[in-house]
């Protein structure tokens, strides 16, 4: 009896070290899974279209400015920003059931218009290249802003994944990491947008609109007003 239940009990140990063994080579494992995670932040570029069909009128109104505002825009650029997201789980199970996951996340950032209008008063090419150009600061600014934040969401959204999480599941795995990277990209539109706002308001101040005032009067031409 002695020595059968000394050979059970050994086996018993056996069997509680393998296990134990197993779980702490899924835990490492786990632990390993954010770094394998894939995240991709990618800007795509589109062309700008042009749209000299408007009057002054339609473009004060476009750009919001209330009755009786002297400030006449003769040109403006529209952009509508784009931000997408895809985020599929990269699971790690084992044959006891135990499932871990991080988020694969894609994103992309681009825009779903872009437009600039140029008022359908500037027939003349001289203060109409003028203010294309002063335009076109307003489109170098949208793009290199988007492009910086791609690079930089990038780094941010990899160093703040965090661990690996456990799921019941690879059904919950799923939903849980939809959730997750959801939540962890949720405030990234906000500030990029923010960023972008600021940069742009930069541009359109009262020393900007009075150099390109100055260069519309090397044109021969007096225009009230400037663009954004």
């Amino acid at each position: 009896m002695n020595t059968l239940f000394a050979g059970g009990a050994a086996l018993i140990l056996h069997s509680a070290l393998f296990s134990s063994a197993l779980a702490d080579d899924f835990a490492a494992r786990c632990a390993e899974l954010p770094q394998q995670a894939r995240i991709d932040v990618t800007f795509r570029d589109r062309p700008v279209d042009r749209d000299d069909t408007r009057s002054v009128q339609d473009l004060n109104r476009i750009a919001g400015r209330p009755a009786g505002d002297y400030h006449n825009v003769y040109g403006l650029t529209h952009a509508r920003p784009e931000f997408r997201l895809q985020a599929a789980p990269r699971v790690l199970a084992d044959d006891n059931g135990r499932v871990c996951a991080v988020p694969d996340i894609a994103i992309e950032l681009g825009f779903s218009a872009f437009v600039v209008y140029l008022a359908k008063e500037l027939t003349d090419p001289c203060p109409q290249d003028i203010i294309r150009q002063h335009e076109q600061e307003h489109v170098n600014t949208w793009k290199s802003h988007l492009r910086a934040s791609a690079q930089l969401l990038a780094t941010v959204l990899r160093r703040n994944l965090g661990e690996a999480r456990n799921y019941a599941s690879r059904e919950d795995a799923v939903e849980g990491v939809r959730a997750w990277a959801t939540e962890l990209v949720a405030p990234w539109p906000k500030r990029i947008m923010d960023s972008v706002s600021a940069a742009q308001e930069a541009i359109d101040t009262p020393v900007s609109y009075g150099i390109v005032t100055s260069r519309l009067r090397t044109c021969g031409q007096s225009l009230r007003g400037g663009s954004r």
